[in-house]
């Protein structure tokens, strides 16, 4: 850096005239010569004067570069890195600036992506309240006609009842899926039963399984101890199997089995429905992703919960599928 050579001709000339200097003072102190004395301090105030030139060159040079190089951070421009530093003071006041700029680059765009996030979940809550609303809307409108039947307001009062379940629904599940993303809901496992997790999500399906005659199958005597979370996972089990439940026709099996491998413990859903084509099941644990089919039951969050919660219990979910055979997710939670 021109810099280091400034200070580095400032450090030679200094002890250059000092040497100079001492050797002047000596020889007119000998010989008593007011002459060589006089010389010597013209010699070390002309150093003076130009150590302070190349000084304030330094600095005039150091302060225009340094103000050159904030007025681009200031208009987020690329600024000139300085890999090598040397001993001086400038080249780590640079240096130093240089890590600042990055470090203020990485957060600015880390906050653009937390603001694309919650553009993009503002989006999404938009578009999944937009069609109960509507409906809402409309059955509000129909209950407000003349001459309406009993029969027909009960009818309204009732599909209403629906809209607003599926608004509740929606909600809490866009609530629990925004705390775990955040962090405002830790993961708290303990050394428990999972085949009383297992139990207490097959709670929530039997009712739904029943009304479509499935039958649903778990052998409950065997049974581990596992370092979980019971109620997130219970909640994870539960999104598989209501899924399950879902897209499973009439007179059809879910079959849940318990296994355990050297490092983990398989929890295996399987069903008799619809499927999933090859090409969606890299898709299904994307936030509202809900494919092509003519279900409309589903809103595309309790598959990517499911993967939230698991993956925060550093286990994992594999899909297996066949179209119009069945589905099976095999969820692995370590020992």
């Amino acid at each position: 850096m021109k810099n280091k050579k400034y200070f580095t001709a400032v450090k030679f000339l200094f002890y250059g005239i000092l040497i100079i200097n001492l050797m002047l003072i000596f020889i007119s102190v000998n010989r008593s010569s007011m002459v060589v004395l006089i010389f010597s301090q013209i010699t070390f105030i002309l150093f003076i004067c130009i150590a302070w030139l190349l000084i304030k060159r330094t600095f005039s040079d150091f302060f225009t570069n340094l103000f050159v190089m904030m007025d681009k951070m200031m208009n987020q421009e690329a600024v000139t890195t300085y890999d090598d530093i040397d001993d001086t003071y400038i080249s780590q006041i640079y240096h130093q600036l240089n890590r600042l700029y990055d470090v203020l680059q990485m957060q600015q765009s880390s906050i653009e992506k937390e603001k694309s996030k919650v553009q993009s979940f503002v989006s999404d809550i938009s578009h999944q309240l937009k069609t109960p609303l509507t409906n809402l809307h409309l059955l509000q409108e129909a209950l407000k006609q003349p001459g309406i039947l009993r029969e027909e307001y009960r009818d309204c009062l009732e599909k209403q009842g629906k809209q607003l379940d599926k608004i509740d629904f929606l909600i809490r599940a866009l609530l629990k899926t925004s705390q775990l993303e955040n962090g405002l809901i830790q993961i708290q496992p303990r050394e428990t039963s999972i085949g009383q997790t297992i139990l207490s999500a097959l709670e929530g399906i039997l009712v739904p399984a029943e009304k479509k005659d499935i039958e649903v199958y778990y052998d409950n005597t065997t049974d581990y101890i596992v370092l979980h979370d019971p109620k997130w996972t219970s909640e994870a089990l539960f999104n598989v199997m209501e899924n399950a439940i879902k897209y499973t026709p009439q007179n059809g099996k879910l079959t849940i089995l318990l296994n355990r491998t050297e490092k983990y413990i398989k929890i295996s859903i399987r069903d008799t429905g619809i499927g999933i084509p090859p090409a969606d099941l890299s898709n299904i644990f994307i936030r509202f992703w809900r494919g092509n089919t003519n279900i409309s039951e589903g809103n595309g969050i309790g598959l990517y919960l499911c993967k939230q919660i698991i993956t925060l219990q550093h286990g994992y979910i594999l899909v297996n599928s066949t179209v119009n055979s069945g589905s099976e997710f095999e969820i692995f939670i370590p020992l």
